[in-house]
């Protein structure tokens, strides 16, 4: 257990729901006016009495169980209402448990509420040693931080004003610099980092990094999925109060990004129709150019081995996909820059207009890094026709760092134009490969584009 830093066993947490505000006066008199009828109970079994209830019960969490290890970072999804918010206050001690148990071992930093712990009519300077102190430091530590807080929440002189007059963003400033400032053992982070512009959010990230390098054990929940996958080692998918399931980030963001695909795509059925109708006045609708020399392709074998990765409402399906070098020849293995062809062959089971076949390269934690949809290729979106077969070729390069890489496939039809669509069909880790060492100069970032650089010599004194 001395490696543990979070211990949830068996956690629930029941909210009263009153209909009425006079549902809750009744609620606090009418028990007691019970108890002497009870005590007649038991003196005469006969008799039955039972307290009446003016409220319904919400059960925000059941018997949730869970470790976090010192210096983890897990992350924790699941949709609005799911129980992510309870559960992080919980642990912070900010809400009582119904019942189950909570145990950490080491001091905590939260950042729940946007602006909870402040006083509004305290300075942001007056805040700031509030809040120092409640997390544990001496007067000597704050005053020895306050200049680092200062440069990072990056107020400028409203630190000297009440933080009643901050706006949202100025709030989440400066909680986040106390917080990540007070080198804690444990750092709770809900989603309140959405409220902050790109350049917050960049450091934000930066200073989270940073603390998971010095061993600081982070909880976070962001519905920001690829932050969840380039921060955390582990994810817990939440879902009406219950753990769905516990493993890697990677994986349970994609098991949850595919269920909300699936939920979409249910209830945008009956106004897909519509939706297309009133895009193709504004786009155009092209049939795909297939080459005389190339067959279309479908393999048992294939089908069998990404039966378990695919989804979608079925109007298309993918029969077959390769990875190809520039003469067409199947590849495993990719060399820096090479030129390659993703080759999808798949067959039309309805007739549907505007209809997109998509790639996206991920890398070994499911992070994207890169990929196309026909628009982003200058290519017209297609008209299927079902029972007709059709065969779709990108071609293209891949200047990635070196590592395991897998590519993703989808056929969608789009609902309103860059905002969401129909998955007819989608497949991830359709093809895995391998990128190769960059000859010459290893790369450090995950990938490299041609630059152009210019250096000039100014001789001393000039």
């Amino acid at each position: 257990m001395n490696d543990i830093a979070i211990q949830v066993s068996n956690l629930s947490k029941c909210f009263q729901i009153y209909d009425k505000p006079s549902d809750r006066l009744k609620q606090y008199v009418v028990p007691k006016l019970y108890r002497p009828l009870h005590r007649v109970s038991k003196a005469f079994p006969a008799i039955n009495v039972s307290t009446p209830m003016f409220y319904r019960e919400f059960w925000a969490l059941r018997d949730t169980s869970f470790e976090v290890r010192k210096g983890e970072t897990v992350g924790i999804l699941g949709r609005n209402g799911s129980g992510k918010s309870t559960l992080l206050q919980l642990i912070c001690g900010t809400l009582q448990a119904t019942s189950g148990t909570v145990e950490t071992h080491g001091r905590i930093a939260a950042l729940l509420e946007l602006g909870s712990g402040f006083n509004p009519e305290f300075t942001g300077r007056e805040n700031v040693h509030m809040n120092g102190a409640i997390l544990g430091l001496s007067e000597d530590e704050i005053n020895a931080r306050f200049d680092d807080i200062a440069a990072f929440a990056d107020i400028g002189q409203f630190m000297e004003q009440p933080v009643k007059t901050y706006s949202s963003g100025m709030y989440l400033r400066l909680a986040f610099a106390v917080n990540i400032l007070s080198t804690p053992q444990i750092m709770v982070v809900d989603e309140a980092l959405a409220v902050g512009d790109m350049a917050f959010q960049a450091k934000c990230m930066t200073a989270l990094s940073r603390l998971q390098d010095s061993g600081t054990t982070v909880l976070f929940v962001s519905h920001d999925l690829g932050a969840l996958k380039g921060l955390c080692s582990r994810g817990i998918y939440l879902e009406h109060g219950a753990i769905v399931e516990i493993g890697p980030a990677s994986e349970v963001a994609e098991h949850y990004n595919r269920r909300m695909r699936e939920e979409m795509n249910a209830a945008c059925a009956s106004a897909s129709s519509s939706a297309s109708t009133e895009m193709a006045v504004a786009a155009s609708a092209g049939e795909p150019a297939l080459g005389s020399m190339v067959e279309f392709k479908a393999g048992k074998e294939f089908e069998s081995r990404v039966s378990c990765f695919r989804y979608g409402d079925g109007g298309a399906k993918i029969r077959f996909a390769e990875l190809l070098d520039e003469d067409g020849n199947p590849i495993d293995e990719v060399g820096f820059n090479q030129a390659i062809q993703i080759r999808i062959h798949f067959e039309a089971s309805t007739n549907e207009n505007l209809v997109s076949v998509n790639y996206y390269v991920l890398d070994d934690k499911k992070i994207y890094i890169l990929g196309a949809d026909v628009a982003l290729a200058d290519a017209d979106v297609l008209n299927i026709r079902s029972g007709d077969r059709y065969i779709v070729t990108y071609k293209t390069r891949l200047p990635l760092h070196e590592g395991n890489f897998s590519i993703q496939l989808e056929i969608t039809s789009p609902l309103i134009k860059d905002q969401s669509a129909r998955f007819l069909d989608v497949i991830d880790d359709a093809i895995v490969f391998r990128m190769l060492r960059r000859e010459g100069s290893r790369l450090w970032a995950k990938a490299f584009v041609d630059n152009e650089v210019d250096i000039k010599c100014l001789p001393h004194g000039r």
